[in-house]
């Protein structure tokens, strides 16, 4: 994963996996194709029972439940704007 792996017929940005125990892993992802992790571990011969969605960007997800919504503080709202005008080519 480390080097990218092929998904979809093209290669996926690398990212970060670390063994977190004898079957689970944490995996940081740089790009979300849809059903990404699946594929790459599907394609790595790992199969997937199970996945827990820790944060998007800079906003940390905590104990929230499947569905479970909240508004963005200021500092989280501010620091996604800059990113995605950076991303853009823009200057924030």
């Amino acid at each position: 994963m480390a080097k990218g792996v092929p998904v979809l017929g093209r290669m996926t940005l690398p990212c970060r996996a670390r063994k977190t125990g004898p079957r689970s892993f944490r995996i940081i992802l740089v790009q979300g194709l849809n059903r990404q992790i699946r594929r790459m571990c599907e394609y790595l011969g790992f199969g997937v029972t199970g996945l827990k969605r820790l944060r998007v960007m800079n906003v940390h997800l905590g104990g929230m439940r499947p569905g479970q919504w909240r508004l963005l503080s200021d500092s989280e709202l501010s620091a996604l704007k800059k990113a995605l005008d950076q991303n853009n080519g823009k200057q924030a």
